[in-house]
């Protein structure tokens, strides 16, 4: 579709920049000056120079205050969060090694396990003669069934 166009193009042009402004006002907020806020207390409050100037640095300070407690909160909440983390990772790997250790078998397991293959080394070791000796006569009985002579 086509734009409307507007019957003055600088007018358009004007409005722009001050868009730009208003919105470049609102990003970079310059904060009042000291003699300022002395000048806004004594219209507002219809206060004496020194009294404005005792209230504007009570206001100050407490400003300071504010944010100082929250920076500080901020930064404790930072701190519980990244050592739940490590608390988390450690937990972690420890669950890794307490598996790896049930898998494996204790000292009970590991002798009733050799006790075992020392039986069965000891049983194939009694029993391999034996098992040698049918081989070999199966062996000589083919030999001598296929001899031509």
């Amino acid at each position: 579709m086509k734009q409307p166009t507007f019957p003055n193009a600088a007018a358009a042009e004007e409005t722009k920049p001050e868009q730009n402004q208003t919105g470049a006002k609102q990003k970079s907020k310059k904060f009042p000056t000291a003699a300022e806020l002395i000048s806004h207390y004594q219209k507002q409050g219809g206060l004496e120079p020194a009294e404005a100037s005792v209230k504007v640095i009570e206001d100050l300070q407490n400003a300071l205050v504010r944010v100082a407690s929250s920076s500080k909160n901020a930064s404790s909440k930072s701190k519980l969060l990244a050592d739940a983390r490590k608390i988390d990772a450690i937990s972690g790997r420890l669950a890794v090694v307490d598996a790896k250790l049930e898998t494996k078998p204790g000292y009970v397991e590991t002798f009733a396990l050799g006790l075992a293959s020392g039986a069965a080394l000891n049983g194939i070791s009694s029993v391999w003669p034996h098992v040698a000796r049918g081989i070999g006569q199966v062996w000589s009985a083919v030999k001598s069934g296929t001899d031509p002579s």
